[in-house]
C-alpha cells in the first residue's frame, strides 16, 4: 500500500446535510407525456445513485484501515476507538445495500401502481426509507470525516527503510537532534514535553539514506499507565523495525534526574525495545561542568551496559556537526552506509 497519508488526503467524506443537499428537491417535471411510474422510478433511480456515489468512499476507507502498517495502526487507534470506526465503516456498508434492496422492492411496487397519486406516494415513501438508512449514519459519518482528516497528516515513513528512532526523557534535545540532521521542522523550545506528535527526518548516511524519527519525551512507567502523547512514542519504539537513538541530558535541573533516567531506558524503553540494538549518548554537553558531565557519561554508560546497548559518549545536538556525527555513527554500525549491491 502506498503512503496512508497521501491516501486519506484524496478520501472526501460528505456529511448526512451534503448528501441530502445534492438531493435537493424533485425536479421539475419534463414535457413530453410518460406514465407516472415511469417519472417516479426514474427519480427514484436518481436518488439511488447519489446516496450511492456519495457514500463509494466507504470502500477506500475500509482497503485503506486494512492495509495499515502496525505502526499507522497504532497511531490511528491512540486517536479512535476501533469500535466507532468498524461501527460507522459497517453503518455506511449496510446502508449502500438496503438502498439497493429497497430500490428493487419499490421499483416492483410503482411498476404495479394504479394511479399517478400512488405511483408519487410510493416514490415519497422509498426516498424517505432510503434517506433514514444515511441519517441514522451521521455520526458515522462524522467518525469517518474526523479520522481522514487525522490520518492525512500521518507520518510519511516506509516502514521498509533505514530508520533510527530518537528517544528519551522530556527535553533531553530530540526534536534539536532531528532537525540539525535532516530538513525536519520539529518544533524546538526549552519546555517539557513540546514535541506532541512523531516528526521525520531524513539523513544522507553515504551511499544511503536514513529516516531519523523525532518521539514525544517519555516517562519512566508501563504502556498501561502512558497518556496518548507517551503512547505515540512508544508505538514507535514497538513497531517501527529500526535502531534506537537514547539521549540522556545531564543538566542538574533535568525534567528527570540521572537516576530515573536510566530506569527510564532499562524498564520502559529497552522493554518496548525487542531484539533492535539500542545507542545511548549523552546530549547538551556544551550545557554543563566538566564534573557533571562525567558523571553523566558514567550513569549513561552503566545503564547502556545493563541493556546491552551500544554507548557513544556525549555530544552535543545544537551543533549540527556534533549532530550529524552521531546519528552517522548509528548508521555506520548498522551497516546502512554502505553502497547497495
Amino acid at each position: 500500500m502506498g503512503d496512508p497519508a497521501s491516501i486519506a488526503k484524496r478520501i472526501h467524506v460528505p456529511t448526512y446535510d451534503e448528501i441530502l443537499e445534492r438531493i435537493g428537491r424533485r425536479p421539475r417535471r419534463r414535457a413530453r407525456r410518460r406514465a407516472a411510474y415511469e417519472e417516479e422510478i426514474e427519480l427514484l433511480a436518481r436518488v439511488r445513485d447519489i446516496v450511492i456515489s456519495r457514500t463509494d468512499f466507504v470502500r477506500e476507507v475500509a482497503r485503506l484501515l486494512d492495509g495499515l502498517h502496525p505502526f499507522h495502526r497504532e497511531l490511528v487507534e491512540i486517536e479512535f476507538d476501533r469500535r466507532d470506526v468498524s461501527s460507522a465503516v459497517s453503518c455506511i456498508s449496510r446502508a449502500r445495500k438496503m438502498t439497493d434492496r429497497l430500490m428493487e422492492k419499490y421499483k416492483v411496487l410503482l411498476l404495479a401502481s394504479e394511479s399517478p397519486k400512488e405511483a408519487r406516494a410510493l416514490a415519497r415513501e422509498a426516498r424517505g426509507r432510503i434517506l433514514s438508512l444515511y441519517k441514522r449514519c451521521s455520526r458515522g459519518l462524522e467518525v469517518l470525516r474526523s479520522l481522514m482528516v487525522f490520518m492525512h497528516r500521518l507520518p510519511a515513513i516506509d516502514p521498509g527503510s533505514p530508520t533510527i528512532i530518537v528517544s528519551g526523557p522530556p527535553s533531553s534535545g530530540k526534536s534539536t537532534l532531528v532537525k540539525n540532521v535532516s530538513r525536519a521542522k520539529p518544533k524546538v523550545a526549552d519546555y517539557p514535553f513540546t514535541t506532541k506528535q512523531i516528526h521525520i527526518g531524513h539523513f544522507e548516511a553515504g551511499e544511503g539514506r536514513v529516516q531519523v524519527v523525532d518521539t514525544p519525551g517519555l516517562l519512566d512507567r508501563s504502556l498501561e499507565e502512558m497518556n496518548p502523547v507517551e503512547r505515540r512514542a512508544a508505538a514507535a519504539l514497538r513497531l517501527l523495525d529500526g535502531a534506537v537513538l537514547f539521549l540522556f541530558d545531564p543538566r542538574p535541573d533535568a525534567y528527570m534526574g540521572l537516576d530515573r533516567q536510566a530506569s527510564l531506558l532499562e524498564n520502559t524503553v529497552a522493554k518496548l525495545v525487542t531484539g533492535r540494538r539500542i545507542y545511548v549518548v549523552v546530549n547538551k554537553e556544551d550545557a554543563v561542568d566538566r564534573g557533571r558531565l562525567e558523571e553523566a557519561v558514567a550513569a549513561a554508560e552503566e545503564a547502556a551496559e545493563r541493556v546491552g546497548a551500544v554507548f557513544l559518549g556525549s555530544t552535543s545536538a545544537v551543533d549540527g556537526e556534533k549532530a550529524r556525527r552521531v546519528v552517522g555513527e548509528v548508521a555506520s554500525r548498522e551497516g546502512w552506509t554502505r553502497r547497495s549491491p
